[in-house]
């Protein structure tokens, strides 16, 4: 007799070249799968493990429950990479290695649906495959618009010798737009971007916004707790905390964010925390020692509960992202600030909305990343305590109306509905 709790909706295949060990992970992918899972269906997750975390190349299942089930592919290098050309190599090498995960799971489960998230190099050859042997219906979360993000900093270029690369990877990523029944954008600028680039698509109804989302957790801390946070990183206790935490990369801009933090000095009631790892933490070190500046503090990588009570400790969330950046992107750490219900300065690129959706719906300010004296502004607004609180409150509101797993799960699920699966 097969209990009722036994029977799930639908098989689910996700493609990740993110390294998960167990379901227990927190991220806008995990918590994703999580809800899925919750709603009853089973999800095989195909994860990478790249070199650097493991001497095995056998693929193996590492994790299996009744709702789901996690399957290792060995490969090489992909993430922490300041190489782009060799990232771009090593991705290229993931193609056969995740369509041959792929088949080993069609043969013990029929898949309703492939989840995947770009770059297309990864995961083309496994998409096609599911659709071709078990028609599942195929859905792109689209973060990385490739090959166009790879414009910035010259890793490739749309005239000479590099125009090869480029529109090798734009063939691919047209392969994979083709072969993907819905794309979801993670916002409008997203969307108008892919569109003027590639217009072939829009005539075919599959492009719509399915925005980074989390399963939000209830983070507050009480006053003291606050103080005992800040204290313990020798965080000033009485000024407003600026905290930007993630990857310190160059797409991220911090050149610009050292300058403008200096320039921030003259603020006396500001205070600025990098938390994070990335090609450019060395450089922000040696800045902040060689200029000696006195209001911002450098800490390393944290785990990710610890970061979360770091964040509700401080007043403002940062995001930064370089101004030579030539296509849009969300950084997905704006949620873990409107989590803890605090306002958002955003720095960008011209491309990129998140500062104008944050400005829109009254939950934070932006500027561009080439102008210290706008991002000193926004600091000394930033001062008014009331504006903070009424900001912070918005921030919440909207991560609980529209950044929720629940939420990509609804409209994931109305796509598959309308394409029959």
């Amino acid at each position: 007799m097969i209990m009722i709790s036994e029977v799930f909706s639908m098989n689910i295949m996700f493609l990740s070249i993110e390294n998960y060990s167990d379901f227990n992970a927190r991220s806008i992918y995990m918590d994703l799968i999580n809800e899925f899972r919750k709603q009853g269906h089973y999800v095989t997750v195909i994860s990478a493990c790249e070199q650097r975390d493991t001497k095995s190349e056998k693929p193996q299942i590492i994790a299996r429950d009744r709702s789901g089930e996690i399957r290792k592919v060995y490969v090489a290098n992909v993430t922490k990479m300041s190489n782009f050309i060799l990232k771009g190599i090593n991705l290229m090498k993931l193609l056969p290695k995740y369509r041959i995960a792929a088949k080993k799971a069609m043969k013990e489960r029929t898949y309703s649906l492939v989840l995947y998230s770009s770059p297309p190099i990864t995961v083309y050859g496994a998409v096609k495959a599911v659709k071709k042997r078990q028609n599942a219906c195929s859905y792109l979360l689209l973060k990385d618009i490739w090959p166009y993000d790879c414009l910035f900093g010259g890793a490739l270029s749309m005239k000479g010798p590099k125009k090869i690369a480029f529109d090798y990877l734009a063939l691919l990523a047209r392969r994979l737009y083709d072969t993907s029944d819905t794309i979801g954008c993670m916002s409008p600028a997203n969307v108008k971007f892919l569109l003027e680039n590639e217009p072939y698509l829009e005539s075919q109804d599959k492009i719509e916004i399915c925005p980074n989302s989390i399963s939000p957790k209830e983070v507050y801390l009480s006053e003291f707790e606050k103080t005992t946070i800040r204290r313990k990183y020798d965080i000033p206790e009485n000024k407003v905390v600026f905290i930007y935490g993630g990857s310190l990369g160059v797409p991220q801009g911090i050149d610009f964010a050292l300058r403008a933090v200096a320039s921030s000095a003259s603020v006396k009631n500001a205070y600025f925390v990098f938390v994070g790892g990335g090609t450019e933490k060395n450089k922000i070190a040696n800045y902040i020692e060689t200029e000696k500046l006195k209001n911002v503090k450098l800490i390393d990588m944290l785990a990710k509960a610890e970061y979360e009570k770091l964040v509700s400790a401080c007043d403002v969330g940062l995001i930064f992202l370089h101004h030579e950046c030539l296509s849009p992107n969300y950084p997905s750490r704006i949620l873990t600030y409107m989590q803890a219900g605090i306002p958002i300065l955003c720095a960008t690129d011209t491309y990129t909305d998140v500062g104008k959706i944050a400005e829109k719906n009254g939950y934070g300010l932006s500027c561009e990343s080439n102008n210290e004296e706008s991002f000193v502004e926004k600091v000394i607004e930033f001062c008014d305590e009331n504006m903070r609180s009424i900001m912070g409150k918005n921030a919440n509101s909207y991560l609980n109306s529209n950044y929720t797993v629940e939420k990509s799960y609804e409209i994931i699920m109305k796509r598959v509905g309308e394409n029959g699966k």
